[in-house]
């Protein structure tokens, strides 16, 4: 039977906003606490829209727009500046306290790229005032400034310098219980800069303020950058005009409420407006809205039926088919690359440009192998079995993953069944890109197995012309974890293999991860210069010249034996895609 919503969170998450107007506008309600992004709070940046208002009319505006925090710019009208005395600094305290509006800090100019070393240590100095005031008034942290490269300086000196600095007032901060936020801002706005400097601030208490730059999706994207930083976002997030410009805000919502940040997004608008106050309002409705659609369940991986495969969306985009009726065995196409692109070569489902006609048996992505109890279940010749699907066991939705579950007979050509297996797909929606874990365990339900000692199997995919090393079209590359490049890398054993290379103009790969706990590991890869990439780790003779038969691995009747692997599709080259870290992720993971 299928399961959809196997609990209270994600049935609330399946179900989430499905009228037209609740997806667009629909505030966030307590009722959905539990679902993930549900903990940002929308807030305001005293710049530019509150600078003119006073602490009292401040709050007030808060209290009616609903708009419940605030980072308080300084030299503004509030004057929350460090010259205040004890009692001033209380009573500003209390006006907030005895308000549904959060002080959610200070926003301050201080920054640390000067070549000044004077001025260096003034801006230091500052940067701990305002981080003693924001204690004092009840905030949670100051918000500084990198701010930029100084062209007769080198960039990694400034970069260490803006660190460095990060650190001592980091420290300050944290033991008086005050974060340090550097906005994303200037000359070092772009987000391999800000990366670089928060490598050197390795302070915990020295945290991110993305700052919705047009600078984001430069390079290899929004996505990417985003990723770059992630894990060192602070407390606040600035979003200037949600509905002016060319910003993806769609794309941004969708990021924070797949990492479930739980941080105030704050306003920093800037349009001029007659009547603030609506517009805050306006400002709101229309993040609440965007985090509304992130969330609803066509934003998800998504597993449905139909005629004859199964369809797997992501964020309502296909991303694959299970295709397992009327089959040699089931196998999946098309797989939409990351670039949105099939990534796989559509022969011999269908004819694809540039792509050679051969080995009709290397349909897209799939498992089998060529010599089972003697029978060959890799090849489609005559004399060839067939893995036959017999049922779908489950299918689970979610979120940021989605499993089915199946159960398959191998038949030989004579029809008769030499062993049964069980696989389970699990598909998952990562910043990194689309993954897919796939476990079979083979059944010896019919009598003893032998899986024999070919190259010719296991866990495979026929990749993409232009993905090709070798080929009229072909550009890509093969490297493994042990350094095993291109030609060089087949037969070779490894914990894992990426191949990358052109597709539509853009760089995208696949790794495959042998899993630590399967047999034999790292595996054999019986992976081609041609497109051909395959984990295998039954071929010994072939791939090590070795006496036939040590490859076998045999499953004694009634037995079983599992075998998992994950399938990671990034943009990228190995390195960019940072696949040997994803990997350590993937074998960390022994359940």
């Amino acid at each position: 039977m299928e399961r959809f919503g196997r609990n209270r969170r994600e049935f609330l998450r399946n179900s989430l906003y499905f009228g037209a107007t609740a997806a667009i506008f629909g505030p966030l309600t307590k009722a959905f606490a539990d679902i993930l992004g549900d903990r940002m709070k929308f807030g305001l940046v005293t710049y530019l829209w509150g600078q003119d208002w006073d602490i009292p009319t401040l709050i007030a505006n808060c209290t009616k727009t609903k708009v419940l925090g605030a980072e308080l710019r300084t030299a503004h009208a509030h004057k929350v500046e460090s010259n205040l005395n004890a009692d001033q600094r209380a009573e500003v305290k209390k006006r907030f306290a005895d308000s549904p509006v959060t002080l959610v800090g200070l926003g301050t100019n201080f920054a640390f790229h000067h070549t000044d070393p004077d001025r260096l240590r003034q801006d230091i100095a500052g940067a701990k005032e305002y981080l003693k005031l924001s204690a004092d008034v009840g905030g949670s942290g100051i918000k500084v400034k990198p701010n930029d490269l100084p062209k007769d300086v080198p960039q990694e000196k400034t970069i260490e310098q803006i660190g460095k600095s990060l650190n001592e007032i980091a420290e300050y901060g944290a033991a008086i219980g005050q974060q340090v936020r550097l906005e994303v801002h200037g000359g070092c706005s772009p987000l391999p800069i800000i990366k670089a400097i928060m490598d050197v601030a390795d302070n915990p208490n020295a945290t991110v303020c993305w700052n919705s730059n047009m600078t984001d999706i430069e390079g290899e994207g929004l996505e990417h950058n985003f990723n770059l930083v992630k894990h060192r976002f602070g407390d606040t997030v600035h979003v200037w005009d949600l509905d002016a410009g060319q910003y993806p805000y769609d794309e941004l919502a969708k990021l924070f409420v797949r990492m479930d940040y739980a941080g105030w997004i704050l306003l920093e608008a800037r349009a001029k407006k007659q009547d603030r106050v609506a517009a805050m309002v306006e400002q709101r409705l229309i993040w609440e809205g965007h985090i509304a659609k992130a969330q609803s369940r066509s934003h998800g991986v998504n597993i449905t039926r139909a005629a004859d495969k199964l369809k797997v969306e992501i964020d309502g985009r296909l991303f694959t088919e299970y295709n397992y009726q009327n089959v040699p065995r089931p196998f999946f196409y098309p797989v939409i690359g990351p670039t949105g692109v099939n990534i796989t070569r559509h022969w011999p489902m269908k004819s694809g440009k540039d792509e050679e006609q051969d080995h009709v048996h290397h349909r897209s992505l799939w498992f089998t192998h060529g010599e089972v109890n003697g029978h060959d279940f890799w090849g489609e010749g005559a004399g060839s079995g067939k893995v036959v699907q017999d049922r779908i066991i489950s299918i689970d939705n979610g979120v940021d993953t989605a499993a089915f579950k199946t159960h398959n007979n191998w038949v030989a050509k004579n029809g008769k069944t030499i062993c049964t297996d069980t696989r389970t797909h699990t598909f998952r929606n990562t910043p990194e890109g689309p993954m897919i874990d796939f476990e079979i365990t083979i059944h010896a339900s019919e009598g003893k197995v032998v899986m024999g000692d070919t190259k010719e199997g296991s866990m495979a995919l026929r990749l993409a012309p232009t993905m090709r090393v070798e080929g009229k079209v072909g550009k890509g590359h093969i490297l493994n974890s042990a350094g095993d490049k291109d030609g060089s890398a087949w037969g070779k054993r490894a914990k894992w293999c990426d191949y990358y290379g052109p597709l539509d103009g853009q760089t995208v790969g696949v790794a495959i991860f042998d899993h630590p706990e399967n047999p034999k590991h790292p595996t054999w890869w019986h992976v081609r210069t041609y497109g051909l990439f395959a984990a295998n780790p039954f071929g010994v003779h072939d791939f090590e010249r070795k006496q036939k038969g040590l490859g076998d691995i045999v499953i004694e009747q009634g037995k079983s034996l599992t075998f998992k692997y994950r399938i990671y599709f990034h943009k990228g080259d190995t390195k960019q895609a940072n696949v040997a870290a994803r990997y350590a992720e993937y074998s960390a993971d022994k359940d």
